[in-house]
């Protein structure tokens, strides 16, 4: 089973605002809606029933999972991240307010009218190392085990650019506990309980933020896997090498300083020889290394056995030359293959080394 990356119920005194959780060899008794119980207000709105989840209500069947996927989804612009939720602000809110009672917070601001709700400090448990002995004293002493850590978050809540759709946005601050001086230890010679500590900001933290949508999702209707497929899709990594101009030509996502560096490092490990270079002019010289060997060790070899024949000239294999051109472009820089003396090269040993440059540099 995967360590959830957090755990604010369990460090909680917010149990009174909890759902009860029903014993594992018990199930729960059905909701028929005959009785409601208000949420918690702030005295001066009406109370509002205990909202139900997004997959089923008392008057609707259950929703398909294209429904389900369809009353929340995720919209992200550079850095920022938010959901746009089918239903009106007025709707999603006692949804959105008992989503973080239910994660053990209390609401430092719960006002609808400004559509800001925004939570209490709590110390997120998941970060607790999970070893044994930390376990077996959170069974005894829990209450004096502390990550040094407090975070606190805000969600604002609007009418979506779609009309009949909310916006919901949530955003994270944290707090970490240093002792007065700074530090991040207690000086030596400190008398136990005279070391003062104070609580100073942290930055945000963008992944408690993404794991909080993550959770939204999954309480309006999506499963842990396509709530978390959602907020973290497989990275796709931009390549830093491609071929341009029919494959006969790279574009390298560096300046040429550093593509220089780069472009040398790779004919290394590709088997040529740099048996030249000039960087001013950005050419790098070079041959295949391991042919020669190879015609070393055939010679050698049949040699020691007193085979061949040794009256017969051994021809000297000429190995083909190439010379690397790195030029720097607008954007990025730009790798090019010519035969020895800039005159084309042959397509196959072009195709090739420049495969094999593309597979180091991207």
């Amino acid at each position: 089973m995967l360590q959830r990356k957090v755990d604010y119920r369990s460090g909680s005194d917010n149990v009174s605002k909890n759902n009860l959780e029903i014993p594992p060899d018990l199930t729960a008794p059905a909701n028929t809606g005959v009785y409601t119980m208000p949420s918690r207000s702030t005295g001066n709105e009406a109370p509002v029933p205990v909202s139900k989840t997004a997959s089923t209500t008392a008057e609707e069947p259950a929703a398909t999972p294209a429904q389900v996927n369809a009353k929340a989804r995720l919209v992200q612009a550079g850095g920022q991240r938010w959901l746009v939720v089918q239903g009106e602000p007025a709707k999603i809110w006692p949804e959105i307010r008992e989503f973080w009672l239910d994660n053990g917070f209390l609401l430092s601001v719960d006002n609808p009218s400004i559509g800001v709700m925004e939570t209490d400090w709590l110390e997120n448990r998941a970060n607790l190392p999970q070893d044994w002995v930390t376990k077996l004293l959170r069974k005894v002493a829990d209450q004096f085990i502390s990550t040094g850590e407090l975070d606190k978050f805000r969600t604002r809540i609007e009418p979506g650019t779609t009309p009949g759709t909310t916006e919901i946005y949530v955003s994270h601050r944290g707090m970490t506990e240093v002792f007065a001086d700074g530090s991040s230890e207690a000086k030596v010679g400190t008398p136990t309980g005279e070391a003062k500590t104070v609580w100073t900001p942290r930055p945000s933290d963008p992944e408690l933020e993404a794991e909080m949508l993550s959770l939204m999702l999954q309480r309006l209707g999506m499963t842990e896997q396509q709530a978390q497929a959602v907020v973290n899709p497989t990275k796709q990594v931009k390549a830093r090498a491609t071929l341009v101009d029919n494959n006969t030509a790279l574009n390298i996502d560096d300046a040429f300083d550093r593509a220089w560096r780069r472009v040398g490092l790779a004919l290394d490990r590709v088997g040529y020889v740099v048996y030249d270079r000039d960087r001013s002019k950005g050419v790098y010289f070079v041959r295949r290394a391991e042919a020669d060997i190879g015609e070393e060790k055939k010679t050698s070899f049949w040699s020691s056995f007193g085979f061949g024949d040794k009256d017969k000239p051994q021809q000297a294999k000429v190995m083909p030359e190439y010379e690397i051109h790195v030029a720097q472009q607008v954007s990025g820089s730009r790798l090019t293959v010519t035969g020895k003396d800039g005159v084309a090269a042959d397509p196959e040993g072009q195709a090739k080394l420049l495969s094999a440059l593309q597979g180091q540099l991207r």
